[in-house]
């Protein structure tokens, strides 16, 4: 008769069953990405007006909020950024200077220069994608730091709800819960 070995690291089944919970919480990151995200597209309809920087401070904006900022855009410093086979243009709006860093999908044009609004989906610059690579290129080529707090405006991103996002968030519960079955409860039963 074959003895287990003394020690639980040299287990098969402690190793096992490590995988087992990491594959679980892999899922389970993949779904906290998205809660965000749906949270941001069954919120309101309506955008929050911000007038300007003061009140834009006083906010507290935490999470995702669709807004609408005054102002001026700000092509100082602007500049394209090409990722993925994509293009988006990044610039800020006066009077917030780099407080607000925009990122639009559309081409600008000198149309651009009578907007006085601002409409889209505004987030804490660290919490977006690629933002230390926004921020490196802001440091080299304008030699300006992004303040600590700084916001990020995805210009004309409006809450509506996707099939896409559904079909990902309904997958993944999904895959969790067929997982979470198979790992743990099917192998008790088959005992």
């Amino acid at each position: 008769m074959n003895k287990p070995p003394p020690f639980i690291l040299f287990r098969k089944t402690f190793w096992l069953t490590i995988l087992k919970l990491a594959a679980l919480a892999f899922v389970t990151m993949m779904l906290a990405v998205h809660v965000p995200e749906i949270t941001y597209d069954l919120g309101p309809k309506t955008p929050r007006m911000i007038e300007s920087p003061e009140e834009l401070a006083r906010s507290g904006i935490k999470g995702p909020t669709f807004v609408s900022l005054a102002g001026t855009p700000d092509f100082e410093k602007g500049f394209v950024y090409k990722r993925y086979g994509l293009s988006y243009t990044y610039f800020n709006i006066k009077p917030y200077g780099l407080t607000v860093v925009v990122r639009t999908h559309d081409r600008v044009t000198d149309e651009w220069n009578g907007l006085d609004r601002f409409l889209g989906r505004l987030r804490a610059f660290e919490s977006q994608p690629f933002s230390y690579r926004i921020r490196d290129i802001y440091l080299e080529r304008f030699q300006a730091e992004i303040p600590e707090g700084a916001y990020f405006l995805a210009l004309d991103d409006v809450p509506s709800l996707s099939g896409w996002q559904t079909g990902a968030l309904v997958f993944g519960i999904l895959l969790w819960l067929v997982l979470f079955w198979f790992f743990f409860i099917f192998p008790r039963r088959k005992r």
